[in-house]
């Protein structure tokens, strides 16, 4: 437990470096690699990719959604891209049907289409006005909600919430994680108020700890839901007492872009 909360707190300033003290590009490039390893992982414990050439076209596209998000070129062109990779996909399946079923060809989409477009939600966040402030904000939720929903389940977790998902995870756990994710994310409203200047919209704040922590709990179970259908402990082993990338950022794969259509939707949350 002692090392999955440093690996966690860790991860604060690492976004920190990232995001203030690397040139505008590290971002994306950064995505780009979590996606790459995170989509490597996943079809790695499905055992959906038996051929090397559909894990070439899969980390390709993957790779490529963040950097195209970045540059931002016509849509014309993200279409044309996704089109090759569905071909490709389908003629693999077409030329050995036996192997490739379609549940393969389906997963392998799904999961290079889905975690990209996710992750690049910080990018999308980054240009809204004080961007770089949100996107820690929306980091605050997922790492607050998993470490004290932890604690609280430790400490005092009776009842299981989904056993056969997840074996420890308790529901005494799960409103502890949302309590302090409402904590950490009003006092941080307080920082950018005092230390600041911002004006901030404390009720949208809750509004996004609650449903934030909420929805990062629910990718937490989503992905426990994925390892448990395939009979594995954890997607990989990049992070100590975490596992892999999966296991670690599955909270935020949800977070994000809950947090990119909360903010577009209420305008701002400060400013």
């Amino acid at each position: 437990m002692k090392t999955r909360v440093i690996v966690a707190l860790l991860l604060l300033p690492l976004l920190f470096i990232v995001l203030y003290f690397t040139p505008p590009w590290v971002l994306p490039l950064t995505l780009s690699l979590m996606s790459m390893l995170a989509v490597h992982e996943l079809l790695g414990i499905t055992d959906f990719v038996r051929k090397r050439r559909i894990m070439v076209y899969a980390l390709a596209f993957t790779g490529a959604v963040p950097i195209f998000e970045y540059f931002d070129p016509p849509g014309e062109l993200m279409l044309l891209g996704t089109f090759v990779f569905v071909v490709l996909l389908f003629a693999e399946g077409l030329f050995d049907h036996k192997n490739i079923t379609f549940e393969i060809v389906g997963g392998t989409f799904t999961a290079s289409l889905i975690i990209p477009s996710f992750f690049s939600s910080a990018m999308r966040i980054m240009e809204m006005e004080n961007g770089k402030f949100i996107v820690l904000f929306a980091v605050i939720i997922p790492v607050m909600t998993d470490i004290f929903a932890m604690l609280t389940g430790m400490l005092f977790g009776k009842t299981r919430l989904l056993p056969e998902i997840s074996p420890k995870k308790t529901v005494e756990g799960c409103v502890g994680g949302i309590i302090f994710a409402v904590i950490f994310s009003l006092v941080y409203g307080l920082i950018l108020r005092f230390a600041f200047g911002f004006y901030v919209d404390y009720l949208v704040i809750l509004l996004l700890a609650v449903v934030g922590s909420i929805a990062g709990q629910l990718g937490d179970l989503a992905f426990s839901y994925i390892k448990r259908g395939f009979k594995v402990k954890d997607f990989g082993a990049i992070f100590p007492g975490h596992g892999g990338v999966l296991d670690r950022f599955d909270s935020l794969l949800f977070v994000a872009p809950l947090a990119e259509v909360t903010l577009t939707v209420f305008a701002v949350i400060w400013k």
